[in-house]
């Protein structure tokens, strides 16, 4: 006789084709990475490869948008109104220029901060959305490592939740300089916090759909922020002048 497997029953059968379904997906989600999960290329590899400086390149970037704001600045000062010269009279009657050039130097330390997560983050290829990178210890899958999904519902909402925490991050800094800032120049610094918010709302529902989606409202977001930057110095250096003269 010649024995024939036993018919397979359509229960059986789906179970076998989801599992060949799931397989597949696995596959195609470990496209472009290692065994482990671990990408094979950084993003820092488009703009700043190794061994380019991410120190370097940070630091140009915050003197590029950074000098925005200087300009603008000196544009309004030449034209400023009396009241706007009498605020000033006012900051360095009270000796406040020292305070808001150390939050302009504060910046900058965040900005080489930032620098140095992204050297650390090149030099292991962990891209965004990851923030942390997680080890099993013992059993079964020892030494492997665990990362955020970045698929289905559970990327966007990975992504999504990033975005905010990325603008926590920003947010007491920036707020600190609307502060100082806009006592002298508040039409210009609610302009700027607008166009900020609005360029973080827009970079996060690009966030929510992928990780490249970002770029676009943040790249305006920090260029607000960095003509803020760049307001300040100006008015730490104008306050700092009168004071010493």
């Amino acid at each position: 006789h010649i024995l024939r497997p036993p018919p397979r029953s359509a229960a059986s059968f789906l179970v076998t084709s989801e599992l060949a379904r799931m397989s597949g997906s696995v596959t195609e989600s470990l496209l472009g990475r290692a065994p482990n999960g671990i990408p094979l290329k950084s993003d820092y590899d488009a703009m700043a490869p190794e061994p380019k400086s991410l120190f370097v390149l940070y630091s140009v970037m915050f003197t590029m948008f950074s000098s925005l704001g200087v300009a603008a600045g000196v544009g309004m000062w030449i034209f400023a109104s009396a009241l706007v010269v009498r605020k000033v009279d006012l900051l360095s009657e009270f000796e406040l220029g020292p305070i808001y050039l150390g939050v302009f130097a504060l910046k900058f330390c965040f900005q080489m901060i930032s620098a140095n997560m992204g050297t650390a983050r090149r030099a292991c290829k962990v891209n965004v959305p990851d923030q942390h990178v997680y080890r099993v210890y013992g059993g079964a899958a020892d030494g492997a490592v665990v990362l955020m999904d970045t698929e289905g519902a559970f990327g966007a909402f990975n992504r999504a939740q990033r975005s905010l925490a990325n603008l926590e991050e920003y947010l007491p800094l920036f707020l600190v300089e609307v502060l100082l800032v806009g006592f002298v120049f508040p039409a210009l610094v609610g302009a700027l916090t607008v166009i900020f918010g609005a360029a973080r709302l827009m970079g996060a529902f690009g966030y929510t759909r992928g990780a490249k989606e970002r770029m676009a409202g943040n790249i305006i977001g920090f260029l607000s922020n960095g003509l803020l930057d760049g307001l300040l110095g100006f008015l730490g250096v104008v306050t700092l002048r009168k004071q010493l003269a």
